[in-house]
């Protein structure tokens, strides 16, 4: 609201007067800078929206896992490998690496314990040809990792405690 006063109240009217005059012509270029500043920040957030929105995205490729129904084996896997008869199947896998090798992995839970489970599997390995390249006995989880006679295939035994019993991981490579 603009108050006016007569030039005989007020010594200095006249110059304060002009000072409010141009106080409201600063505000109004003000108001146009803020205007054409908030226009650009817009034009530029547009521009970047539009050309990320229309970059292509990366896709990466490679293995994909193919899981069985659950409690069952995936197709590949040898039976023979799973030494606890009560073994019931809570994860079960594949991954096909290309043509000519294969991974199938499986999961269970068992309640005998590591230590029993662990020396089932060396046993298992020496009687049937398998020899073991590598032994992780580190508390508190224990491993064993072989290759078959005809090195065509690997097999790793994961052993890992879970409340009385053991969490037994077991991957098989065929190549």
């Amino acid at each position: 609201m603009m108050r006016f006063f007569p030039l005989s109240t007020a010594p200095s009217t006249l110059s304060c007067q002009f000072c409010y005059d141009k106080g409201m012509k600063d505000s109004k270029v003000l108001w146009a800078w803020i205007g054409g500043v908030v226009i650009v920040v817009a034009l530029i957030v547009g521009v970047v929206w539009y050309f990320y929105a229309n970059t292509p995205k990366k896709v990466v490729i490679g293995p994909v896992a193919v899981h069985a129904p659950v409690g069952q084996l995936i197709a590949g896997f040898p039976k023979e490998l799973i030494l606890d008869n009560a073994a019931a199947v809570s994860n079960s896998y594949s991954i096909n690496y290309s043509t000519s090798t294969n991974q199938y992995t499986v999961e269970w839970s068992s309640s005998s314990t590591i230590a029993a489970l662990y020396a089932k599997y060396q046993a298992y390995a020496q009687a049937n040809g398998w020899t073991i390249t590598n032994h992780a006995d580190t508390a508190p989880f224990k491993g064993i990792s072989a290759t078959n006679a005809s090195s065509t295939a690997t097999m790793s035994v994961i052993l890992i405690p879970q409340g009385k019993g053991s969490k037994v991981t077991i991957s098989y490579i065929a190549q």
